[in-house]
């Protein structure tokens, strides 16, 4: 089970980038270093998807206190995926950029898995405070090495 919430992060990560890229032509969005509005639509995109393969294997799996752990991997998949597809191309000196990367997913998909073992991840309210919660750490994160780093 660990394994293929490692492999549903890797897609979801797959996932999110098509889907980036797609938004971006079809809406001619500008690149996301250049415009806050399209970062902000791709983190929102990003976390969503997150949500969703969490939220998924969260209904499949029959040892649901495991939740949290299995919300780990997706995020380990995700940004690792994330990391090779995307942030490579940009060849940061710093790795700052690669260590934050990392952190940011694992962050946002154990507080998902965290609510989800708390049982409020079926509840609309915390649903949306979930997603807002990550969407703005994410956006953060993406801000802070857009202008610092």
């Amino acid at each position: 089970m660990f394994i293929q919430a490692f492999f549903e992060g890797i897609i979801a990560g797959l996932g999110a980038l098509v889907l980036e890229l797609a938004v971006q032509a079809v809406f001619n969005f500008p690149p996301a270093e250049n415009s806050l509005f399209t970062l902000l639509i791709f983190v929102a995109i990003e976390e969503i998807l997150k949500y969703t393969l969490i939220y998924n294997h969260y209904l499949k799996s029959a040892a649901k206190q495991k939740i949290v752990s299995s919300a780990l991997l997706i995020g380990l998949g995700f940004a690792l995926t994330e990391l090779f597809l995307k942030q490579l191309a940009y060849q940061k000196e710093d790795r700052f950029p690669i260590l934050g990367l990392i952190s940011i997913h694992l962050l946002t998909a154990s507080i998902v898995g965290y609510f989800f073992r708390q049982n409020y991840g079926q509840h609309k309210f915390f649903i949306g405070l979930l997603l807002a919660l990550n969407i703005i750490l994410h956006f953060g994160y993406n801000l802070l090495i857009l202008y610092y780093f």
